[in-house]
């Protein structure tokens, strides 16, 4: 099986979109990368929720690898006709103790993906890996509610869907 996640407890296949690129505007913004990603894709631009939505061709190989380096891409995955960026954030919830135990038992057991926990509460835990990539959450988000099987392990997703057009 490929790239997939998880949605009430079901596995939900994902596929890679090469043609796209996830830029972190504040990561963007804090390298001074923000202008020439502007600049580079123009009006092709989409964006929301602190993520610019391009179409890789428009930014140019330059200006890619200067994203990379300042870690500022994130990956993107197509879903039918929605366009997700992953995101360097998971989200746990747990219904009772038992589940929190498990889940602090896999982060703790070495096999998991280096990561902080950002916010630890008796009902959630919000955890970012240290890689600061998207990927690595999904991977986590993944192996956390495989291991664990806590109430909810996913990944934070922003989701670009196209708009529709209805005819006259």
């Amino acid at each position: 099986m490929g790239t997939y996640y998880y949605a009430a407890g079901e596995k939900v296949e994902i596929d890679t979109d090469g043609d796209h690129v996830a830029v972190d505007e504040k990561v963007a913004r804090l390298a001074g990368l923000d202008p020439e990603v502007r600049l580079a894709v123009g009006s092709e631009l989409r964006q929301g929720a602190g993520v610019l939505l391009a179409r890789r061709s428009a930014l140019g190989k330059g200006t890619l690898a200067k994203l990379e380096k300042a870690g500022a891409l994130q990956p993107v995955y197509k879903r039918e006709r929605s366009v997700m960026a992953a995101m360097p954030e998971v989200r746990v919830e747990f219904d009772d103790a038992r589940q929190r135990r498990a889940v602090l038992d896999v982060l703790a057991d070495g096999q998991a993906i280096e990561h902080v926990i950002v916010e630890d509460r008796a009902d959630r835990m919000i955890i970012r890996p240290s890689s600061g990539q998207g990927g690595d959450a999904l991977e986590l988000a993944n192996a956390i509610y495989e291991r664990a099987r806590p109430a909810s392990s996913s990944v934070r997703f922003i989701q670009f869907v196209p708009k529709l057009t209805v005819a006259p």
